[in-house]
């Protein structure tokens, strides 16, 4: 009797992925000192490491009149405080073997340290009076202003900054949102010490601020050291003035920020997008990706490899606590900015009118699945999850159930986010390039405005032919 031959397994394929499962979102420790004040503490005990972050709500959005105000006064936050100069704070943690430093966006500010996790509260003792005590010293104000000017200079150079700057105006109009987060020269050269110390006043209290620490520390350690260190700062009693939701202008502008001897333009196509905690936001941010938010997306598809405009084409959705912008770009050369883009508003109307087919679906919901684990896998990742949740609102468990949600996403549903969300009629179109080419060749989209690197109109000089 002959022994069969041992069946092997094809391997001239690869076998079918399987069906991404949900991640389960690390559990974290939670609870508030004597004075209200939130601690949020995920021990983690692989390195000895530790950040710790002071978080304050509300950033940018907030700066009234004085744009660049959150900025600026949270860069100084480690410039002084009434015992230590910022060469003193800089090298009394790094003495410890850390780092520290200080930023703000439109929803949020902070400061923190990441230090040996032998070296915490030593650490903590320095986070605790740059947060509670800055000085704002004058020299160091000076200094920050003059860095300030001096990148605001250099962003007149950039175009892809200029035509950001101009798509926001365009956007936003009066809305905060429409200014520039790092400011601009008139309203920085305003900016006074008496303006940091009442913000700063304002929005660093223990009803307006949680303490977020990651790393080699017990959650009672944490509690503790917080409660030594701030649980006699007192609640500030703070009335922000009612600004109402951004509102979406449903006309179709072109804007061009004039550079004559461009040989590229900056193009940005969008309008308001969706916020945070819009029930679509997974839908619409899986739209998104499909549509320009990575390698393999239509947008640069098309611009990039089937017509060779740009060296890469974009999308995002930028959500904040209000409606943030949605933005398309790319940068390309002056002669094709029209026809690149006609192109995206093609791609725009193609994604609200067609279903998106069964394979590239199935494409783009394993590129986001399969990158969502690696996007959790650091301390430092975990922590900027965690500020977003308790920043936005969202449920703890947000997290865990994020792949199955993506994976859940339809067609149909696809097609509605693009119908709801991208708008054709209403767009911002801005081209930072060579204006008097642009002025020509956008016009088939709207009426075209020209501004000046510095944000001003350039009246339109009306010709006449000459007669005999």
């Amino acid at each position: 009797m002959t022994t069969p031959a041992p069946a092997f397994p094809d391997r001239t394929t690869p076998p079918a992925p399987g069906v991404p499962k949900d991640v389960s979102f690390p559990d974290y420790f939670e609870d508030v000192l004597s004075n209200g004040m939130k601690v949020i503490v995920y021990e983690r005990n692989d390195l000895p490491m530790v950040t710790v972050s002071l978080v304050a709500r509300g950033g940018a959005f907030h700066d009234g009149a004085s744009y660049g105000l959150a900025s600026m006064m949270t860069e100084l936050l480690t410039k002084g405080t009434p015992t230590r100069t910022a060469v003193q704070i800089v090298e009394d943690i790094e003495s410890l073997g850390g780092s520290i430093g200080a930023n703000a966006g439109w929803d949020s500010m902070n400061a923190g340290v990441t230090i040996l996790s032998r070296n915490l509260e030593k650490a903590m003792d320095v986070l605790a009076e740059v947060a509670r005590m800055p000085s704002f010293p004058a020299e160091e104000l000076e200094r920050a202003r003059e860095q300030r000017l001096a990148h605001i200079l250099q962003r007149k150079a950039s175009p892809n900054a200029l035509a950001s700057i101009q798509f926001s105006r365009a956007v936003y109009g009066s809305h905060p949102y429409a200014h520039p987060l790092e400011g601009t020269e008139e309203s920085i050269r305003a900016l006074t010490g008496d303006l940091f110390a009442e913000h700063h006043r304002r929005l660093f209290s223990p009803n307006n601020t949680f303490l977020l620490a990651v790393g080699d520390i017990a959650p009672r350690a944490m509690m503790d050291m917080a409660e030594r260190l701030f649980g006699d700062w007192q609640p500030v009693a703070s009335a922000w003035p009612a600004i109402a939701a951004p509102h979406d202008d449903a006309r179709r502008m072109v804007h061009v920020v004039d550079r004559p001897n461009a040989v590229q333009s900056a193009i940005i196509v969008g309008h308001i997008g969706i916020e945070r905690k819009s029930p679509d936001y997974i839908t619409a941010t899986l739209m998104n990706t499909l549509f320009g938010g990575y390698f393999g997306s239509r947008l640069n598809l098309n611009l990039r490899e089937a017509r060779g405009y740009t060296y890469g084409a974009h999308s995002r959705f930028d959500a904040r606590i209000h409606a943030g912008p949605f933005s398309a770009g790319a940068d390309v050369r002056n002669e094709v900015t029209d026809a690149a883009i006609e192109e995206i508003i093609l791609e725009i109307e193609r994604i609200r009118s067609t279903p998106v087919g069964d394979e590239e679906l199935a494409n783009v919901k394993s590129y986001v699945t399969g990158n969502f684990p690696i996007q959790i896998e650091t301390p430092l990742q975990v922590a900027q999850r965690i500020i977003s949740l308790e920043l936005f609102g969202l449920e703890k468990t947000y997290y865990n159930t994020y792949n199955s949600r993506v994976m859940a996403v339809t067609a149909a549903d696809i097609q509605a986010a693009a119908q709801s969300h991208l708008h054709t009629d209403r767009l911002k179109i801005v081209a930072a390039g060579r204006g008097a080419l642009l002025r020509d060749t956008l016009v088939r989209f709207g009426a075209v405005e020209v501004y000046s690197p510095d944000g001003d109109l350039i009246p339109t000089v009306e010709t006449t032919p000459d007669t005999p």
